[in-house]
This record gives structure tokens, C-alpha cells and sequence, in this order.
């Protein structure tokens, strides 16, 4: 876990209060409120289908493009770097086209379903910089070899001109990390960003992000269903199921005391060193009362 919590100023720099999300009638998200600071990682846990990552694309006003989906009720406040505050729930398209990619930016789960496979990775990045910044193409390539610079990618002039298909994953997350800090984001949503990567890839992916993050001062919003990833990264956590917030807290408390049985059971479900000592086959969970007096 990470050794402190960062200082907080007294105003979030996000703040999503009472939003609801639904689908023609269903209800993905419901009610959910939290606050998220300059320079904090807050993760958002849960089994799919809790609505993690309705509510990270609802954060970013996506969930409503292309699909039937609506914001039915709630608030998401953000702060901007010139100290003013938007809804972002009631801002018009031209308003979000700024804020996207520019200062709130994602990485999404998969990068080969989300890079351009006609595209080489440079001109991808080179794209996203030019679309937020009054640049020149020879300068945006050249910010996008520093930043390939900064998250670590070899060769990266290399790299610049290879398409997605010729890059591991490993290499493509690296890829979707450098577009999404190409313009210097306060707020960082990574929805799932290790989960198809093998065990050695994903703690460097995790080292990368925590490093940048210390580097650049951006807070994160870390979507996931990995308890040890969570240990490993957060500040505070989002306990989430059925579209609702079961708890929130710190990462210390959440996981020496945690009161919810849902959580209880996430945690649990934690293999753990030794656990299998004298035993000849893995045994069967106990069944979780989710209605159980906390």
C-alpha cells in the first residue's frame, strides 16, 4: 500500500454527487457520490457489472455518445485549471471537446480495440496533441517523443512509426499512457489498464503510472476488480455493487476493518501466500449474506 496519503486542498478537484445512469429503463449507476483531490488515487472496485466503468465514461461524457444511454440524475463537478468549477453533466459538446483528452484523459482497458490499427502510433499521439494544443506537427512530434521518452518506451523514434499490431501489450498500454499524459491531464481515469497483461508487465505498467503520477501531480481514478492492484496503488477506495456505492474509505481502513460484507468477501477472495498448506484441493467460498447487518 502506498506509505501516505497525499495533502488535500480544501476543494475536490472532481466531486460526482447523486449520479444515476440508466439503459432504456436499467439502472447502471445509482446515486453515486465521491470527491477525488489533486494528487489522489482513488479506486474504484467491484465485480463486473457494478457499474465501474459506466461511471468513469459517464465522468467523461462518452457513456452518452452512440449509445442509449442517459445521466438521468446527478452532478460532476469539475475544476478547472483557471480555478473555475463546470458541471460537467450540463456542459454542451464544444465545452467537453476542450476538457477530454486534454484535461481529463483515459486509458482504456483494451489498447487494441482502442488505437488505430491503420494508423502508426505517432501519428495517433502527434493527433491528440495538435486537437489540444496550439502546435506546429513538427513540435507535436516532437512532444510525442518526449512523452514516448517518459513512459519508458525503447527506441522510442522507433516507435513513433510502427503501427499497434507490430507492438506487445505491454508496449501498447505504454502507448495508450503516453497519448492520455500528452497533455498534461489534472485527472487520469485508467479503467482496468493491466487486465490483459501477464504479472511481470502489469507491475511495471503500475510503477510507470505511480511514477508519473508523482512526477506530474495528476490524480487518478484506478478502475478495477483487483484487490491487489488496489494495495498497490490507492489512496482511498469505492466499494461498488449493483450500480451502488456499498463503502468508501481509506485503503488502510477498507482493508484492516472493512465493514461491508461485500467487501469482506472481495477481500477474502485474495489468494494469499501459504494458504493451500496441507490442503489437497481448493476449498469452496462461504456464501456472502449481502444483507447482513453491517
Amino acid at each position: 500500500m502506498r506509505a501516505e496519503t497525499p495533502l488535500r486542498s480544501e476543494t475536490p478537484l472532481l466531486s460526482v454527487q447523486g449520479l444515476t445512469v440508466t439503459f432504456d429503463g436499467f439502472t447502471a449507476v445509482s446515486e453515486l457520490s465521491f470527491d477525488l483531490y489533486e494528487g489522489q488515487t482513488l479506486a474504484i472496485v467491484g465485480e463486473s457489472g457494478s457499474g465501474k466503468s459506466v461511471t468513469a465514461l459517464s465522468i467523461m461524457r462518452l457513456v452518452t455518445l452512440g449509445t442509449r444511454a442517459k445521466i438521468a440524475e446527478g452532478q460532476i463537478f469539475f475544476r478547472q485549471p483557471d480555478g473555475s468549477t463546470i458541471d460537467l453533466v450540463q456542459a454542451d459538446e464544444a465545452e467537453l471537446r476542450k476538457i477530454r483528452g486534454n484535461q481529463i484523459s483515459m486509458i482504456f482497458q483494451e489498447p487494441l480495440t482502442s488505437l488505430n490499427p491503420v494508423y502508426t502510433a505517432g501519428n495517433q499521439v502527434v493527433e491528440a496533441i495538435r486537437l489540444h494544443q496550439d502546435v506546429t506537427k513538427a513540435e507535436a512530434y516532437q512532444r510525442a517523443f518526449e512523452v514516448f521518452e517518459r513512459v519508458r518506451i525503447p527506441e522510442p523514434k522507433k516507435r513513433l512509426k510502427e503501427y499497434p499490431h507490430q507492438m506487445s501489450g505491454g508496449m501498447r498500454q505504454r502507448v495508450m499512457i503516453a497519448m492520455a499524459l500528452s497533455c498534461d491531464p489534472t485527472v487520469l481515469i485508467a479503467d482496468e489498464p493491466t487486465t490483459a497483461l501477464d504479472v511481470t508487465i502489469q507491475a511495471q505498467i503500475l510503477g510507470l503510472m505511480r511514477a508519473l503520477q508523482d512526477e506530474t501531480g495528476a490524480a487518478v481514478i484506478m478502475i478495477t476488480h483487483d484487490m491487489g492492484v488496489v494495495a498497490e496503488v490507492a489512496d482511498d477506495i469505492v466499494v461498488m455493487r449493483n450500480s451502488k456505492l456499498v463503502e468508501t474509505g481509506n485503503v488502510f481502513d477498507i482493508f484492516e476493518k472493512p465493514t461491508a460484507p461485500y467487501t469482506k468477501a472481495l477481500l477474502a477472495s485474495i489468494p494469499r501466500l501459504g494458504s493451500m498448506t496441507g490442503k489437497s484441493q481448493p476449498e469452496r467460498f462461504d456464501l456472502v449474506d449481502m444483507d447482513a447487518p453491517v
